[in-house]
C-alpha cells in the first residue's frame, strides 16, 4: 500500500476518534500526516471513499488475525470461544482501530454501513451454525449473542488498550462464552 495513502487511513482513524464521523475533516486529516489539504483526494474521490478504505483496512488486520489464530476445528461453540478471545486481543493490540469497530452507520452511505458491518461475518455465520445445531428459536439465538457480545465488548473495555492481552483474561473470557452458550 503506498505509504501516504496508508498514513492518511491511519489518521483518518484518529479524526474518527476525536470527532466522530459528523465533525470529520479532510483538512484535518491532511494536516496530520503532513500533506497538502489537496493530497487526500490523489488518494480517494471523497470522505466516503475514505471511510471504505478505512473500513477495508481494518477488516484486512482482523481477517488476517483470524488466520493466524487458526479458528477452524471443533465444536462449533470452541470456534466461537476463540473468535471472540481474538477479537479482544485485536481491540487491545489495535486501539487505533476501536473507532472504526465501533462506527455507527451516521455518515456512512449504504456500502460503507455494509463494509463496516461484514468485519461480524465470521462469528456472524458460526452463531447461524451454533443456533440450528442447537435448535435454538430466533429469539433465544438473539439473546445468546447479546450475552456473548456483552461479555467481548466488557472484557475489551476492562482489560484495557495497553497492547498484550494476558493469556489468562482471555481463557476467561473463551471459558464464560462456553458458558452462555450452554
Amino acid at each position: 500500500m503506498n505509504s501516504t495513502k496508508e498514513k492518511l487511513i491511519l489518521c483518518g482513524m484518529d479524526e474518527v476518534r476525536t470527532y466522530g464521523l459528523g465533525g470529520f475533516s479532510l483538512r484535518r486529516v491532511a494536516a496530520a500526516c503532513g500533506v497538502s489539504c489537496a493530497a487526500p483526494y490523489k488518494h480517494f474521490s471523497d470522505k466516503q471513499e475514505l471511510f471504505s478504505a478505512m473500513i477495508d483496512y481494518v477488516n484486512a488486520k482482523w481477517v488476517e488475525q483470524l488466520r493466524s489464530d487458526g479458528i477452524a476445528g471443533g465444536r462449533v461453540e470452541e470456534r466461537i470461544a476463540r473468535v471472540c478471545a481474538g477479537y479482544v486481543r485485536f481491540l487491545c493490540e489495535n486501539p487505533h482501530f476501536r473507532s472504526i469497530l465501533i462506527i455507527k452507520e451516521t455518515g456512512l452511505d449504504t456500502p460503507g454501513t455494509q463494509r463496516a458491518a461484514s468485519i461480524s461475518i465470521p462469528l456472524k455465520r458460526l452463531f447461524v451454525i451454533y443456533g440450528r445445531k442447537a435448535k435454538l428459536s430466533h429469539e433465544e439465538l438473539r439473546e445468546r449473542i447479546f450475552i456473548v457480545r456483552s461479555l467481548v465488548y466488557g472484557a475489551a473495555i476492562m482489560v484495557g488498550v495497553n497492547g498484550a492481552v494476558p493469556e489468562q483474561r482471555l481463557a476467561c473470557l473463551s471459558k464464560s462464552v462456553l458458558t452462555a452458550l450452554e
